[in-house]
C-alpha cells in the first residue's frame, strides 16, 4: 500500500488520503506563520490559474495589473464535485479533512458543514480525521446541530475530531473546547511544536485515555517540528515531555517529524550538511538538516502509535 507523505495518515490496513470540499483559510495563530498550505494553494493557482485563485490574495504591479498573492485572503469555497468523492473511493482509507483549509472556518455555513458530515457518516469503511484551529465555533457547530435534532448530536463513529496546539497558551484555549465535545476519537495534534505543552493544565485535570470520552480525555497525541524554509527548530524535551506524558496514562504517541532541525547529538556524518545551528532554550544544539534527512527518531526509535480502531 502507497505510504502518505502525510505520516499520521499511515494507519495499517487503511490508506492514506486527503479530502478538501472547502479550500481557504486564515491565519490565527503563531503555528500559522509558516503556513504549508497557502503555499501548496499558490502554487496549484498559479500552475492552473482556476483552482484556489479565489481564496488567494491579488496584489497590483506598478502597471496595475493584479496578480496573485501566496497569502490566504479570508475567504473559502466549496467545491461541489469533491463532495461526494468519498463514495467512489473502494478500499478503506483514513481520510485528513480539509487538509486546505479549516471545516470550521467563520465564512463557512453550519449547512455546509452538516453536509459534510452526512457523507462521511455515510462512508463508514473510511476514517475521517478532522482537525481545526477554531474549536469554539466546532462547538457551536456541535450546538446547532443539537438544536435542530431536539436531542444532542455527535458525529458517527468513523470521524475523529482534533485540535492544533502549537504552544500552551494554544493547549490551553483550544482543548477546552474539545473537552466539552463527544467524538469517538479525540486528540490533539501538537505541529509546529513551539513550546512545551503541560496537559493537566491545559485539560484543567490530568490527562486520561478514553476513547469518546467527554472531560480529560484525549485518545491520540500528534507531535511534529516544523518544516519549510523559515522553519523554527523544536526543543527535544518538549517532544519527550508530551510522550512521557501520554505514555503514563496509555494514550497513544505519534512523532511525525523533527522538520527542518535535528539535535546536534543524533548527527553521524557532518559531510554533506549544511552547518547551520541554533540553540534552542539554552540547552540543545540544533542543525538544520532538511525535513527528509531529519527524521522522527526520538531517543533510539520512531514513536508511531494509533488509537485502536473501534476500540
Amino acid at each position: 500500500m502507497t505510504t502518505h507523505k502525510i505520516q499520521w495518515l499511515n494507519l495499517p490496513g487503511y490508506k492514506g488520503e486527503t479530502w478538501n470540499p472547502v479550500v481557504g483559510c486564515n491565519k490565527v495563530s503563531d503555528g500559522c506563520k509558516n503556513c504549508y498550505a497557502e503555499k501548496m494553494a499558490f502554487r496549484v493557482a498559479y500552475m492552473t490559474g482556476v483552482k484556489y485563485t479565489s481564496v488567494l490574495k491579488q496584489k497590483p504591479d506598478e502597471n496595475g495589473l493584479y496578480f496573485l498573492s501566496p497569502e490566504w485572503n479570508g475567504k473559502t469555497e466549496i467545491y461541489e464535485p469533491d463532495l461526494t468523492k468519498p463514495a467512489a473511493w473502494k478500499a478503506p482509507r483514513v481520510v485528513f479533512v480539509c487538509s486546505m483549509g479549516d471545516l470550521f472556518h467563520e465564512t463557512v455555513s453550519f449547512e455546509t458543514i452538516s453536509a459534510i458530515f452526512s457523507v462521511m457518516a455515510d462512508c463508514d469503511r473510511h476514517i475521517f480525521i478532522v482537525l481545526t484551529k477554531r474549536p469554539e465555533r466546532m462547538f457551536d457547530f456541535y450546538q446547532w446541530k443539537s438544536g435542530q435534532q431536539q436531542v444532542p448530536w455527535q458525529p458517527s463513529d468513523n470521524v475523529w475530531i482534533g485540535v492544533t496546539a502549537e504552544d500552551q497558551g494554544t493547549a490551553l484555549d483550544r482543548i477546552k473546547w474539545l473537552n466539552l465535545i463527544y467524538a469517538a476519537v479525540k486528540f490533539v495534534s501538537i505541529e509546529p511544536m513551539l513550546s512545551a505543552i503541560n496537559f493537566e493544565v491545559a485539560l484543567g485535570g490530568t490527562l486520561k485515555w478514553h476513547a469518546g470520552g467527554l472531560k480529560n480525555c484525549l485518545s491520540w497525541v500528534i507531535c511534529g517540528g516544523e518544516s519549510g524554509n523559515n522553519a523554527r527548530p523544536v526543543h527535544p524535551d518538549w517532544v519527550r515531555s508530551v510522550r512521557d506524558q501520554c505514555q503514563a496514562v496509555g494514550v497513544p504517541f505519534f512523532f511525525k517529524q523533527w522538520g527542518e532541525w535535528k539535535p546536534e547529538g543524533t548527527i553521524k556524518n557532518y559531510n554533506f550538511l549544511n552547518p547551520k545551528r541554533e540553540v534552542t532554550a539554552g540547552i540543545d544544539v540544533m542543525v538544520k538538516v532538511g525535513k527528509h534527512r531529519s527524521g522522527n527518531v526520538l531517543d533510539g526509535r520512531k514513536w508511531e502509535e494509533y488509537p485502536e480502531v473501534g476500540r
